[in-house]
């Protein structure tokens, strides 16, 4: 009686294995700064670099993909019209964060660094890092 071998099982499992290994994941993010922004806000006017990164959808289509100006227009907008001139920079930056994950729906996740020159005032450069993501529903 002739014995069967084993060998399709093995190369079955091998093709499976093999086409799991060339899967792919794409991440996109895309980034922008502005710099020398002038906000008055906690008593004096201030010197800001910000630094505005975020992470697109999974599967983004071409016209869901955002013009970068219109984010930097928006932040510039709020800040230019900040209405608590008292709040830390933390909650500023928590506020532009919320703001455009909430205007663009493209995007999933936004990281804001807002960098604060020394002042007369306060003599120590000093930053606030926020990163928002979407919550999946």
């Amino acid at each position: 009686m002739m014995r069967m071998r084993t060998l399709p099982v093995v190369f079955v499992l091998l093709l499976a294995c093999s086409s799991a290994a060339y899967s792919q994941s794409l991440t996109e993010e895309f980034s922008f700064q502005i710099k020398d922004f002038k906000m008055d806000h906690q008593t004096q006017t201030n010197n800001l670099d910000i630094s505005i990164s975020y992470r697109y959808i999974a599967n983004i289509q071409k016209p869901d993909y955002p013009d970068f100006r219109s984010l930097a227009k928006d932040v510039e907008t709020l800040l230019s019209n900040y209405p608590n001139k008292d709040d830390y920079w933390e909650i500023v930056n928590k506020q532009i964060t919320s703001m455009l994950l909430n205007k663009y729906r493209g995007l999933t996740s936004v990281t804001c660094e807002i960098k604060v020159d020394p002042s007369s005032l306060i003599p120590y450069t000093r930053s606030s890092r926020v990163t928002r993501n979407r919550k999946r529903t």
